[in-house]
Formats: structure tokens, sequence, C-alpha cells
């Protein structure tokens, strides 16, 4: 996994993550709750409905309400 900026609220998976996985991001442990494939991004921290989703460093969208 790996995250681009170091603003960002996701990471992007670089091969493909099972469900249970404990993923290290920045010393930040996180426990994957569904299947990731590669190349799609997962959040690293709960994300509230109307927040912005940052990626780059920059807002690509807004959540709809997302657990990490």
């Amino acid at each position: 996994m790996y995250k681009i900026h170091f603003n960002d609220l996701v990471a992007v998976a670089l091969c493909p993550l099972e469900k249970g996985t404990i993923c290290n991001v920045d010393g930040q442990e996180i426990t994957l709750i569904e299947d990731i494939a590669q190349g799609n991004k997962f959040t690293l921290k709960d994300i509230k409905k109307d927040q912005p989703i940052i990626k780059y460093g920059y807002p690509i969208g807004i959540a709809k309400d997302i657990k990490k």
C-alpha cells in the first residue's frame, strides 16, 4: 500500500489485499474491513458524511459515510 501525500486520508493498494489484513501506513495500523483490489484506495481514518476525501493532497470527492 502507498500513501501518496502526507495529508491524504486514503492509501492505494499496490496488490490485492484481503479483508482482515492489518496494514501499517505511516506507523498507523489499519485492519481492512473488506477486500481491496489492486490499484483501489482505502481510508486511513473514518470520514464523515459530506467531508472531503483527500488524495494527492487535494480533495477528490465528498464522502457519504466511510469507516476505515
